[in-house]
């Protein structure tokens, strides 16, 4: 589901707005300077606790509305990280933008390397998860026993296999020591969101995406994140040297201080959302326990079903079932409401609402800082942002979701909506990018320039015009993607 911004001001809200802003300058610059301090000492903390004292808790011998206080209590957590990590994006965004934009105008010649060299080869939380499951392939390759299972097992069987805690190898010890690095990465990195529904499981609950890139890795196919990593930090540090020898004065002052600036940024984007779901596992246990006592009792046929619930259903049956009276069936409800949602995720959500004039305010049209274009003309090219340059050509493979992602083959063109960090796994196998939603400051985009993969998002339409397996060209330097076939 995409989140919305209210922009609809009226002329004289918008007055307001604007000499606030003018007046409180001095306020809102202060609350940009302390908005990475507030986030990791603050917010973050906070939530980490909260999140780790429900983990440690048993669910089954809790009353109903006892689970359900947890259960808000970890979403107003999580609410509250989600609230203090955009004064952390924005940093980010202002830092890049302000040291792209002057770079390019009043440092750059015809020589210098683009202002993206500079900023990329830190670490971040999805590239840390991406070194973790390189070196569990490189320990696994050293077993040819379970090399060869992982050869041949798809990431379904071998996530079954390690579900189940049954040994597919005759070599038991050496499963055992491939199964607990496999749920010390899960228990590091699992919560890794596939968007903020928190009724969508995790990879850690269902790690076979993760899988196949692991087997990806173990076969020999994918590069070291280590040499891809040290390769853009030594461009980095060249390019910065280079420059820093050149310049004088002003210009050296001002370079020094907006490079300083966008570098600590550039991490921050992905490490803030990388732990939105840092609660999800609790919350998830916390409420389907509260499914499972609501299926015992003939309210819905299966736990997850509860996910379908109003929290005022929930609130009604966990008092019921504290009290042990008999419950209203919900299983109707629920059918009627899973057939909308059927029904209504096929429609491509609009970039603006209202839909007529959403994407301007006051007048002014913004539909150029929209997310994803719109009147994509008919033809075999489609419009983007370029958010990665380079430019490949290659077969796609059009995703819609996670159980979707064993369809996604190393060398192919990643089409999407829009991904966040539980989708990384597949920017290991992908040798190019392709969203309908998302800018040069999205999550896609710093993913796919720290892989060094052509990206084209906020396409608006590549989802339905794409098909799987149609050979696709993405030019990141000019923004298209060319359907060849």
């Amino acid at each position: 589901m995409p989140d919305y911004y209210d922009l609809s001001l009226t002329p004289w809200q918008f007055t307001q707005f604007f000499f606030t802003m003018m007046v409180r300058w001095r306020e809102m610059a202060g609350m940009l300077r302390t908005g990475r301090a507030r986030w990791a000492e603050e917010a973050h903390p906070h939530y980490a606790n909260v999140a780790s004292e429900w983990a440690g808790r048993d669910p089954g011998a809790m009353p109903a509305f006892e689970l359900l206080a947890g259960a808000r209590q970890i979403a107003e957590a999580a609410a509250n990280y989600y609230v203090s990590i955009q004064l952390v994006l924005a940093v980010v965004n202002l830092s890049e933008a302000i040291f792209t934009n002057a770079y390019n105008r009043l440092i750059k010649r015809n020589s210098d390397p683009p202002a993206l060299t500079f900023l990329l080869g830190f670490d971040s939380a999805p590239i840390l998860a991406e070194k973790s499951l390189y070196d569990l392939a490189m320990w696994t390759r050293e077993d040819k026993e379970l090399t060869g299972y992982l050869a041949q097992a798809s990431g379904k069987e071998i996530a079954a296999a390690f579900g189940t805690q049954s040994t597919p190898i005759v070599d038991g010890e050496s499963w055992c020591g491939f199964t607990r690095r496999l749920d010390e990465h899960l228990h590091r990195f699992g919560h890794a969101i596939y968007d903020l529904d928190f009724a969508k499981s995790l990879p850690g609950e269902a790690p076979a995406a993760l899988l196949d890139a692991l087997r990806y890795f173990v076969a020999g196919q994918g590069r070291s994140p280590y040499e891809r990593q040290a390769a853009a930090a030594a461009a980095r540090e060249q390019a910065a040297a280079l420059l820093l020898a050149r310049l004088r004065g002003l210009r050296l002052r001002w370079f020094t201080s907006a490079l300083g600036w966008a570098q600590r940024s550039a991490p921050l984007r992905e490490d803030s959302l990388a732990d939105v779901g840092l609660g999800w596992p609790a919350l998830r246990r916390i409420l389907r326990e509260a499914g499972r006592r609501m299926v015992s009792a003939g309210a819905i046929a299966e736990p997850d079903e509860v996910f379908w619930l109003k929290w005022e259903e929930l609130q009604e049956a966990a008092r019921m079932l504290d009290a042990g009276l008999p419950m209203e069936d919900y299983r109707q409800a629920i059918a009627e409401r899973r057939e909308t949602w059927e029904r209504e995720k096929a429609v491509t959500p609009p970039v603006a609402l209202p839909l007529k004039g959403g994407a301007r305010v006051l007048g002014l049209d913004f539909s150029s800082w929209m997310p994803a274009h719109t009147g994509q003309a008919a033809g075999n090219t489609i419009k983007g942002i370029g958010a990665s340059p380079g430019k490949v050509t290659g077969p796609a493979c059009v995703i819609q979701g996670p159980e979707e992602f064993d369809q996604m083959k190393p060398g192919d063109i990643l089409v999407a909506k829009i991904t966040t960090p539980a989708w990384t796994p597949l920017f290991a196998l992908a040798s190019g990018i392709v969203t309908d939603v998302g800018g040069p400051l999205s999550h896609s985009s710093i993913v796919a320039r720290e892989y060094g993969v052509p990206a084209v998002l906020g396409t608006g339409v590549a989802t339905q015009r794409i098909h799987s397996g149609q050979q696709i060209t993405v030019d990141g330097n000019e923004g298209v993607v060319r359907m060849n076939q």
